[in-house]
């Protein structure tokens, strides 16, 4: 039931209804009915299950009713409508369709404009403060800067101000590049990730194998809640101008804390609003406590004794800074002492798929949920991803080329054996579409994972093309979800090859493996060291 009845306009519902009589609301929902009729609903957001049984004229009379009046009042479905059949079996329409409401729930109530993470101090935890002594006379945290507020507005724009230390392993300087287009190379289902193609226009020259950074961007309204919780809207675009203060020594001064800027920029461009805090953070939000048992809690967690409440609490389910400032709402730290604690928001790395007439192309995925799994705190997209994703023909992204010292294609030799999963097969294209322009006929293996052929295996066509002309002699296919796949994962391919394997690297040829240097990639290697 809804929390709020005075509210219905402005929340998001889920309605599992049946009928009575002829089409008419069960009696425990007439009242609810009713209560529907007296407001405005275009800002409500719903689902709809229907349940009902077609032995009856009235099949399903009454969840038509309510979709056809919800959709007439403005109210917005978020998921699909289906009416169970109580003569073939409720269950069949039931069951999948509560098991595919809840990411787009959980996604529908993240972009809810009144939505704030219903979370919870464990009970468990006030009572273990209650049988501790919590020293409260520890030193306060040291301020490294003077603040001062101006009347007048900061007048910047991204990324003026933003300094050369953001550029780890930078190989070229930073560009303004322009989207040229953008493609949907993988829908989103309940079986596969979305995942685009862009084609960005840059000055810089890159190579196939080459990757760049690209500064990217914290939510608009990530960043808003959270200059609303600091208090600071209304000078949300004022500059200030911090002074270092003289008893700090200069090389423990924050680099990436811009000394002119305003509360805006800060959080939109140059701070990590998501990363975990750090127990010095912990410490300083203790002492911004209004409530003595909240800032107990915190100085707990920030101690030696609490590091397991804190992995349980916070760091396991990667709460952000707003969501811990809702577990201790008499918590009111200055926005200018925040600064010096939260680190700068970091590039995000993409591998060129193409090299392009204009520019480059790179693939990406949509996160749309960063701690999926953990538990009951609620969907957070990607930063990087979910601001790509809005991204139109003609918008700019800054970006910089990276070093590239290895991972760059054989050409003749031994070969080269490639390996990738999921969007890791993108930057193999460019290996080949090198290779198809040479004259040198040079060995290629391609072994790709993905979850369904036909649905979400990226740049098959072209893959396909490459293996028809000869560029790759051996293309070799897993598909985890595809009932008739001989291989569920790349590591069964490379064991199902082993033979061909071993004697590939026995002749001198390379393996190439894109993904995460610390989870796949050491998993097929381990694969080819039992070959």
């Amino acid at each position: 039931m809804v929390g709020n009845m005075d509210r219905l306009h402005n929340q998001v519902v889920v309605f599992v209804v049946s009928s009575t009589g002829e089409g008419d609301p069960p009696e425990n929902f007439e009242e609810f009915w009713s209560t529907l009729h007296d407001q405005p609903l275009e800002n409500m957001t719903y689902a709809l299950l229907g349940l009902g049984d077609s032995n009856y004229t009235e099949h399903g009379g009454f969840p038509n009713k309510l979709r056809d009046f919800l959709d007439d009042s403005g109210a917005k479905s978020f998921y699909e409508y289906q009416l169970a059949d109580d003569q073939v079996g409720l269950e069949l329409v039931v069951e999948p369709w509560i098991e595919g409401l809840w990411e787009p729930l959980a996604q529908t109530l993240c972009n809810q404009d009144n939505f704030h993470p219903s979370l919870q101090l464990d009970l468990a935890l006030l009572d273990k403060l209650a049988n501790l002594d919590i020293d409260r006379n520890l030193p306060k945290s040291k301020q490294m800067f003077q603040f001062k507020f101006s009347e007048d507005d900061f007048e910047c724009s991204f990324p003026d101000g933003v300094d050369k230390f953001i550029l780890p392993f930078a190989a070229g300087t930073l560009e303004k590049s322009t989207v040229l287009n953008k493609t949907c190379l993988a829908e989103k289902s309940d079986k596969t990730k979305e995942t685009f193609e862009i084609e960005l226009k840059t000055a810089d020259s890159y190579g196939p194998g080459d990757s760049f950074g690209v500064l990217c961007q914290n939510s608009e309204k990530e960043v808003w809640d959270l200059l609303d919780r600091l208090k600071v809207t209304e000078i949300a675009h004022k500059q200030y101008t911090l002074t270092p203060d003289a008893s700090v020594k200069p090389r423990l001064l924050p680099k990436h804390v811009l000394l002119h800027c305003s509360p805006y920029y800060a959080l939109k461009y140059t701070l990590d609003v998501r990363s975990l805090p750090k127990k010095a953070l912990l410490s300083y939000l203790a002492e911004c406590c209004g409530n003595e048992k909240e800032g107990d809690c915190l100085r707990y967690l920030a101690s030696k004794e609490g590091s397991k409440d804190l992995n349980d609490l916070i760091y396991s389910r990667s709460l952000t800074l707003l969501e811990i400032l809702s577990l201790f709402p008499s918590c009111s730290p200055p926005f200018c002492s925040l600064l010096q604690h939260l680190p700068r928001l970091t590039p995000r790395y993409y591998s060129v798929s193409r090299i392009s007439e204009q520019g480059v192309k790179f693939v990406f995925n949509h996160v749309t949920n960063i701690r999926a799994g953990v538990g009951e705190v609620p969907a957070v997209h990607g930063v990087c991803s979910s601001w790509l994703r809005e991204l139109d023909e003609g918008n700019c992204v800054f970006v910089y080329r990276r070093k590239n010292t290895s991972f760059k294609p054989i050409v003749g030799g031994g070969g080269m054996v490639m390996i990738g999963a999921g969007t890791g097969v993108a930057p193999f294209l460019g290996f080949l579409d090198h290779l198809a322009k040479s004259a040198v006929k040079t060995r290629a293996v391609l072994i790709t994972g993905n979850r369904y052929k036909e649905l979400d295996s990226i740049y098959l066509k072209e893959f396909t093309e490459h293996h028809s002309n000869d560029t790759i002699q051996s293309y070799l296919t897993a598909h985890s979800r595809d009932e008739n796949s001989t291989c569920k994962y790349v590591q069964d391919v490379i064991k199902q090859h082993t033979q061909d394997l071993v004697g590939y690297l026995d002749e001198g040829i390379g393996v190439y493996v894109c993904g995460d240097a610390k989870g796949l990639s050491v998993v097929y290697m381990r694969c080819f060291v039992v070959c």
